[in-house]
């Protein structure tokens, strides 16, 4: 049966639109199921004015994707929560974006067991699934693309993966990219087209019982009573909402006295909507959204560290934390290189005059960043900060991490109180609250950037020049690499690493220099 054409597109390409349409099916409704030859079509999207779909095909550029559009608009709809919702990965943060960390941990570590080989590989796909428009393709050519949540924001990701069975000549135009979308804009966009396409559908086969279903399923995203669903999801528990509603039962008996303005400001959701939780980090912190490894004990822990925290108005602090840093060109730069030019500007306007040690203590009591020791359960999570409109800027220092060399030897001490910094200066682009795990689950870009800060803010290039100048043996020699460490208090590790970066030693030196300091 032919039936007439039929497009709906809905937000705004220069931030995030979704775009589906139903055409002539071109091959003679080839497939077994009825709905999906009425569904034959196309679909694009489109995020800060790419267009993620435009490919190739025979040295003729095409602008949307063409198949069969019925699985993908199950795909949306079952997987609606995690994907708005959803930041960890399930196995490893290994890339700066998803599609980046999905394509590196594709394949097990060596050091696995064959049966763990096979639960890693179970894991990674089960991630795939759910956040990977290519698990709905069933055949067609769809982009190497991953929609996520990102602190308050939603990460559309692509990569470069390759289909199998499509000709070389066959690319898209957009690989390798990554935006942060208005998780409010990416759920009105996706769910204006879905309920219009379902609705198309219906009107197409009225009789049809999978169609019924997704009627119904498309109008239960509204549903209010999958706020605990989203909760668990972007805590980090999605998959186990009676671990959340556990955390969440206790973060409530912890708050039961609590003012319900402090309350509010810790676990409330002010942009939310019917079809998305857009807003606070640190209910994400409160209920566990740290790394796998939280227990419940610092969750009340830390409920109770940021009820201590909150104070009417934090812009007195937000005025003093607000450096003018010429990060126009920053922007196009990799995380670290970031880091390394922020870092620098960041320790000429706030440091001292001293050419040896950068007093990053005194910088922070200047600021008004309290500085607080906190024993939590995870030994690789090094400090969380935070900071928003009802929190002071404060950095919680585990006294439970563990550093390769050394411990809480006081350079490590100095290096994490920089990277916090870092946090506490750049990082709320993503979202008015700030709350910031620092460790192996944090966001990676973000926390390459802090550890270039850091090293450059405690080592800046004025400095070390002076020190270099200083020595009485090559800087390539152990002994001169302890010496300058002594002297700006820090480890010979971080010395090394940021001399090469500044290309004052080679990839050689820093083997060798690592191996004897």
């Amino acid at each position: 049966m032919a039936w007439s054409s039929w497009e709906m597109q809905a937000g705004d390409p220069a931030t995030f639109a979704f775009k589906l349409a139903f055409l002539q099916n071109p091959h003679d409704n080839d497939r077994s199921s009825p709905e999906e030859n009425a569904s034959w079509g196309s679909f694009a999207i489109w995020a800060q004015g790419e267009n993620l779909c435009s490919h190739f095909e025979l040295g003729e550029r095409i602008d949307a994707c063409h198949w069969y559009m019925v699985p993908l608009i199950e795909w949306l709809i079952e997987n609606w929560d995690p994907l708005l919702h959803e930041e960890r990965l399930k196995l490893s943060n290994a890339g700066t974006t998803a599609a980046q960390a999905m394509a590196k941990s594709r394949m097990p570590p060596l050091t696995l067991k064959e049966t763990d080989e096979f639960e890693w590989l179970d894991s990674w796909a089960t991630w795939w699934r759910r956040h990977s428009i290519r698990a709905s393709r069933q055949g067609g050519m769809f982009p190497d693309l991953y929609i996520r949540r990102y602190r308050d924001q939603v990460e559309i990701s692509t990569g470069a993966e390759s289909l199998p069975g499509i000709p070389e000549d066959h690319y898209f135009l957009a690989p390798d990219r990554s935006y942060f979308v208005c998780p409010q804009q990416v759920s009105e966009a996706l769910f204006t087209v879905l309920r219009a396409a379902i609705q198309e559908l219906r009107r197409r086969m009225p009789d049809s019982a999978r169609f019924v279903t997704l009627e119904t399923s498309v109008e239960l995203l509204e549903n209010s009573e999958r706020r605990n669903s989203r909760m668990a999801w972007l805590a980090g528990y999605g998959e186990s909402l009676s671990d959340y509603l556990a955390i969440s039962r206790q973060v409530d008996d912890a708050l039961a006295s609590v003012e319900q303005d402090v309350r509010d400001s810790l676990i409330s959701f002010r942009r939310s909507t019917a079809l998305v939780i857009d807003g606070s980090s640190y209910a994400k912190l409160l209920y566990g959204a740290i790394s796998p490894d939280t227990t419940l004990d610092d969750v009340v822990n830390l409920t109770r560290e940021l009820v201590g925290n909150y104070v009417f108005n934090a812009s007195e602090w937000l005025d003093r934390l607000l450096l003018e840093l010429d990060d126009s060109e920053v922007s196009k730069l990799a995380p670290g290189e970031q880091g390394s030019r922020l870092g620098e500007q960041a320790c000429e306007i706030l440091g001292t005059d001293s050419n040896t040690r950068v007093d990053i203590r005194a910088i922070l009591e200047d600021l008004g960043i309290l500085i607080t020791d906190l024993e939590l359960s995870d030994p690789h999570l090094r400090a969380i900060s935070v900071f928003g409109p009802n929190q002071r800027p404060h950095i919680y220092c585990n006294t439970g991490f563990t550093n390769l060399k050394g411990g809480h030897k006081e350079p490590v001490n100095r290096f994490t109180l920089a990277h916090e910094l870092c946090h506490l200066l750049l990082d709320k682009e993503l979202g008015d609250e700030l709350a910031v795990a620092s460790g192996p689950w944090a966001p990676a870009a973000i926390e390459q950037r802090a550890n270039a800060f850091a090293a450059a803010f405690l080592m800046p290039t004025w400095v070390l020049r002076d020190q270099v100048a200083a020595l009485t043996a090559p800087l390539d020699t152990p002994n001169s690499i302890l010496r300058i460490a002594r002297n700006l208090d820090v480890s010979a590790s971080s010395l090394v690493d940021r001399l090469l970066n500044l290309g004052e030693l080679t990839f050689d030196d820093r083997i060798r220099l690592r191996y004897l300091c």
